[in-house]
């Protein structure tokens, strides 16, 4: 199991050298951790940009928010005389772009939202049933 684990782990670590994160980025109200990736292409990551959440039209949105000079949200695929290209907004332009999906450039690969802080309130019943539970091992 640890075999594997670490296997997993080094993979990871591996595909995510190039990886940089945008922390707390706001979109349309939601806080959002974004990933890139530098010098890669959309083809080298078009299975993890398809489940990201600018891919369902709110790309300009997340282009803006992160307003990150050359970083691409790409959003979909056109195939233009039997050539595929990727569509994609940016925080440079005001519409949409296409560029071949094996040009290298910077492609934002997902968005976590996170999630918003416990409230006081919230945590106060948490607090109740740790002393009670404290109380409990005590006796």
């Amino acid at each position: 199991m640890k075999i594997i684990i670490t296997f997993v782990s080094t993979l990871f670590l591996a595909v995510s050298v190039n990886a940089v994160t945008l922390s707390n980025v706001t979109v349309n109200g939601q806080a959002y951790d974004i990933t890139y990736t530098e010098d890669t292409t959309f083809s080298a990551n078009s299975t993890t940009i398809d489940d990201a959440p600018w891919w369902q039209g709110s790309a300009k949105a997340f282009a803006d928010a992160a307003n990150t000079n050359g970083l691409r949200f790409a959003y979909d695929t056109i195939n233009i005389g039997g050539t595929d290209y990727a569509l994609y907004m940016d925080s440079s332009n005001a519409g949409s772009q296409a560029s071949a999906p094996n040009f290298t450039a910077d492609y934002a690969i997902s968005a976590v939202a996170v999630p918003a802080p416990l409230p006081i309130l919230g945590i106060l019943p948490v607090v109740g049933f740790l002393k009670r539970m404290r109380k409990r091992q005590r006796a």
